[in-house]
């Protein structure tokens, strides 16, 4: 009688810790992809940030001069061939912009300028 309780507890514990194995291994690839999205909602803020700046620039037309302000990180934001492109790594977002201007932001504060001779960034 006490062998089979004895084997009954084991087969408990047993039981009991695949199921935390199956509920924390779960949870560690929830976390994974949660982390991915923020980065992902990240970037997509400051490509959206730069078109929003570009469109402004546009609207508004010559002699506009802005600063704003880029969230800092170890990713690059770079402006080519009607593109905002956001890149780190394997990760790229790309947002479309209607005109064709060549630049590289900073992390950080940077200032779009619309005169006579176009947008440029400092």
């Amino acid at each position: 009688m006490k062998a089979q309780a004895s084997v009954e507890f084991l087969v408990l514990v047993g039981i009991l810790s695949l199921i935390f194995v199956i509920i924390f291994s779960s949870s560690g690839g929830y976390y994974f992809y949660s982390e991915k999205m923020k980065v992902e909602e990240k970037y997509n803020n400051i490509c959206s940030t730069v078109k929003l700046e570009i469109e402004t620039a546009l609207e508004i037309g010559p002699y506009y001069n802005r600063t704003f302000y880029l969230d800092s990180g170890d990713h690059t934001v770079s402006i080519q061939n009607y593109e905002v492109v956001v890149k780190k790594d394997d990760l790229i977002k790309i947002c479309h912009i209607p005109i064709n201007i060549s630049a590289n932001l900073n992390n950080g504060e940077n200032t779009i300028i619309y005169n006579e001779t176009g947008i440029s960034f400092m």
